[in-house]
């Protein structure tokens, strides 16, 4: 345990002293791909490109968020990754509204890697019941945490 605060702490000094380099936020920003809406939970979330600043604070790749996902997600034989996007996340249950209903504050974008799993069976509780085969898994791309994950298309 006390390896591991020690590795991660001398990650974010070793970014912090030296930035991402052009070449690496130009890869990054290449890991962002559009989602379709019918995956943002019914406009629960948000989730948009990052710019250069959110992007310089990125410490885990897509396929660590992948590897992520699927330990939490991922049960089954079929599963597997067929998505996953770079992007700012942003729960949009947050966003708090004035009395006209006009956006008064909107929570910053938290760097993330949207990942879908499928190949799993996931049983509805809701009306009609039913059986979904995928997971939408929110990874912080900062710590590599499981931030959110719905299960409905």
């Amino acid at each position: 345990m006390t390896s591991a605060i020690l590795v991660a702490s001398g990650l974010v000094y070793h970014l912090s002293r030296h930035p991402p380099s052009s070449d690496a936020l130009r890869s990054l920003r290449h890991d962002y791909h559009v989602l379709p809406s019918s995956w943002l939970a019914d406009s629960e979330m948000r989730f948009g490109r990052l710019d250069n600043s959110q992007l310089s604070s990125v410490t885990t790749g897509p396929r660590a968020a992948a590897r992520t996902a699927l330990t939490h997600f991922g049960s089954g034989r079929h599963a597997r990754v067929v998505f996953e996007s770079l992007g700012g996340y942003i729960n949009a249950n947050r966003i708090v509204r004035d009395w006209v209903g006009t956006s008064s504050w909107i929570p910053p974008a938290l760097p993330a890697y949207f990942v879908r799993i499928a190949g799993v069976d996931v049983a509805s509780l809701g009306p009609g019941g039913g059986v979904t085969h995928h997971w939408n898994v929110i990874v912080n791309a900062r710590t590599d945490r499981v931030v959110s994950a719905t299960s409905f298309d």
